[in-house]
Parts: structure tokens; sequence; C-alpha cells
């Protein structure tokens, strides 16, 4: 019992420091400032002191201002720290339920989660995906998926349809439907799902962003030429897809036959 509390709290502390990580790489990355520079706030530009540099209890500490100028702290910082570390339990808690299952399955999911992450938030922020995380991760989880006896065939189908899906928009609409990124995240599906969960992926997606625009509309949030930051709900669609699509298939397909 107290080896499960303890790793509970393990995974807990470790999404809070990776979603700390996750707010400082959006940031650089987006203002293209170096990642081994110390924080600052971006506001006055002091620098942040380790001690306010604590994933969440600095925020609650500092009643969400910053030392120096006292400007508020965006309420992104401890919300994205708070649900990573609510990720990283959660996959420790679904892999802890199977009788067997391996510290790798655990740790490359958990990554998995850090990446569609970053990708809803830089998207909702910006409105478009770095090349760098979407690309280098779809590489690093191809090869590492391999190391560990994925099925090539799968992946690389589930890569075709994923990237190509988007991109035959793209070429079609010359751009206006769909962007680049969208094809580069249905890349990285496509790796982490295989072709069949790929494609129920791609549903929820549409079902999901559906859903959601209409009801912005309805509260006059969002009209019906608003750009919208469709990788959120990709990203939200490969969460679901990863660790409960093949129960959904195994009932849609129970359903029709």
């Amino acid at each position: 019992m107290f080896l499960i509390l303890s790793s509970y709290i393990l995974f807990f502390i470790i999404g809070l420091v990776l979603g700390s990580f996750l707010n400082a790489l959006e940031w650089r990355l987006y203002n293209k400032r170096s990642l081994m520079e110390r924080s600052e706030c971006p506001h006055c530009h002091k620098q942040i002191k380790w001690y306010d540099n604590v994933p969440l209890v600095s925020y609650i500490l500092l009643r969400g201002k910053c030392r120096e100028c006292k400007n508020k702290i965006s309420l992104q910082y401890p919300i994205v720290e708070f649900v990573m570390a609510l990720l990283f339990v959660f996959v420790f808690f679904y892999y802890s339920s199977f009788a067997t299952f391996s510290l790798f399955s655990i740790i490359r999911d958990c990554l998995v989660l850090f990446v569609l992450t970053f990708i809803f938030v830089y998207d909702t922020k910006h409105l478009e995906v770095s090349d760098a995380v979407t690309l280098g991760a779809s590489l690093l989880f191809f090869i590492v998926s391999l190391f560990f006896g994925a099925n090539w065939f799968d992946m690389t189908l589930g890569a075709l349809i994923g990237a190509g899906f988007f991109l035959l928009q793209f070429v079609i609409s010359k751009g206006k439907w769909v962007g680049g990124g969208d094809i580069r995240i249905g890349l990285l599906m496509g790796i982490l799902l295989g072709w069949k969960l790929t494609i129920l992926a791609l549903w929820i997606a549409y079902v999901v962003g559906g859903i959601f625009s209409i009801i912005l509309v309805l509260m006059k949030k969002k009209g019906m030429k608003t750009e919208v930051a469709f990788g959120t709900y990709l990203t939200v669609a490969t969460f679901i897809a990863m660790f409960w699509g093949t129960q959904i298939l195994n009932w849609y397909f129970r359903l029709i036959f």
C-alpha cells in the first residue's frame, strides 16, 4: 500500500515538473529563445529565483503575481502543471490495473501525453503547431516503438492515413480548410495509434470539434468563419483513442454485427 501511494505521489511530482518545463518550452519556442537561459518574468524580464519557480507551489505562495513587478502570472502556468500531474497519475493508475505491465509502457505514454499537451497548449495560444515538436516526436516514437516490437506496417499505414487525410484537404482547398500543422499532427497520430485507431481518432476529433464549434457559435464566442485551433481536438481525440479506442471499436462492431 505504501509503495503504491509513493508511486502515485512520485508520478504527480514528475508531472508537475514536466508541466512547468512544458510552459517554459512553449514560451521559448514561440519567442525563439534558448532553452538554456534562466526563466524570467515576461513582464519585467527579471530572472526568476529558484524558490519562485517551484511548480504550482510558488504560484500559490506568490498569489499569482511576480515577486518583482507584481504583474499577474498567467493562469496557464498552474493549470498546465496541475493537468500534467493528473495525466501522469492517470497513466500509472491505468497500467497498474493490469496484472502485468512494463515500466516502458508507462514512460512512453507519459511522454506521449506531454507531447499532446504541448500541442494542445501551443495551438490554442498561437493557432500554429511547432514542427520541432511534432516531427521530432514522430521520429522518436516511431524508432522507439520499432525497438520494442511495434508493427512497422501498422504505424506506417497509420501515418499515411493521418497525414494523407489532411494533405488531401490542404491540396483541394489550397490551404483554406486545414493548415500544414494538421498534416504533421496526423502523421504523429498515425505513428502513435496505428491505422485503425487513427481513423477512429479522426472521427472523434470532428465530432468533438463540431459540438464545441456549435456551442461557441450559439454563445456568440465565435463566428462561422472564425479560425479554429483544430489541433486541440486532434490531441484530445488521440488521448481518447489511446486508452479507450479498442473498447470503442469493439462496442461499435458488436452493435452493427
